[in-house]
Parts: C-alpha cells; sequence; structure tokens
C-alpha cells in the first residue's frame, strides 16, 4: 500500500475514532456513567487502532513531514489515554463506569487536531 494511500486510510479511521468517543462523551455527559460493555468496546476499538497503527510504525516512519508522523504520534497517545481511562470507573456497581469526563474531553482535544493536520497535509499534498 502506497503512503499517501495509507495516510488516508489511517485519516478516515482516526475520524471514525474520534466520532466514536465524540457520542460516547457526550452521553457520559449527559447520563453521568456508561455501561460496562459501552466503555469496553470504545476501549476494545481504540486499542486495536493504536495496535493497527503500531504495525505500519515503520511505513509511518516514511513520512516525509514532521508535522504528520507528530500528528499520529498525538493521535495514538490521546486514543491510549482515553481507552486507560475507560478501564477505570468501576467503583460501586459492576454494570455501570463513571468515567472521567474531562480527561476523555481532553483526548477528543488532542485527537481532533490531530486529525485537523493531517487532513491539512493531504489537502495539500493533493492540490
Amino acid at each position: 500500500m502506497s503512503i499517501a494511500r495509507l495516510k488516508r486510510n489511517l485519516l478516515n479511521k482516526l475520524i471514525n475514532a474520534r466520532i466514536d468517543l465524540d457520542a460516547y462523551l457526550q452521553l457520559r455527559k449527559a447520563k453521568g456513567y456508561m455501561t460496562v460493555s459501552e466503555s469496553d468496546e470504545l476501549r476494545d476499538n481504540l486499542f486495536d487502532l493504536c495496535t493497527e497503527m503500531r504495525s505500519q510504525a515503520a511505513q509511518l516512519s516514511a513520512l516525509p513531514e514532521p508535522e504528520e508522523r507528530e500528528a499520529l504520534h498525538n493521535a495514538a497517545e490521546a486514543m491510549v489515554t482515553a481507552a486507560v481511562s475507560l478501564m477505570s470507573g468501576r467503583h460501586d456497581c459492576p454494570l455501570f463506569v463513571v468515567v472521567d469526563a474531562d480527561k476523555l474531553e481532553r483526548c477528543l482535544t488532542v485527537l481532533t487536531n490531530s486529525i485537523k493536520q493531517l487532513n491539512a497535509s493531504i489537502s495539500h499534498s493533493s492540490a
């Protein structure tokens, strides 16, 4: 797979992860808690995407722009932080989780900024 295609594919997956994280966060803020299964599903999806990015690290290290590499690193870091946060919060009830919404909000912001940076570099390179 070409580096441009790999980058575009990852960008699409990052956008989907951002949508999922945003939806989870909005529900968490509205309800005040989430079910264990909702948290586990998002956590597994975030970890899976990070694993995929790690497996493609050699190809991604060949990206010509350091800003692109940094944006991907920041996105992966934000996803891992969010995924680890989703592992916490099972204090009083084994069926519900109270995850730190502020921490997830910060992860969402970093992920959003990384996506914007990657999207701008793709738009620039195709112009």
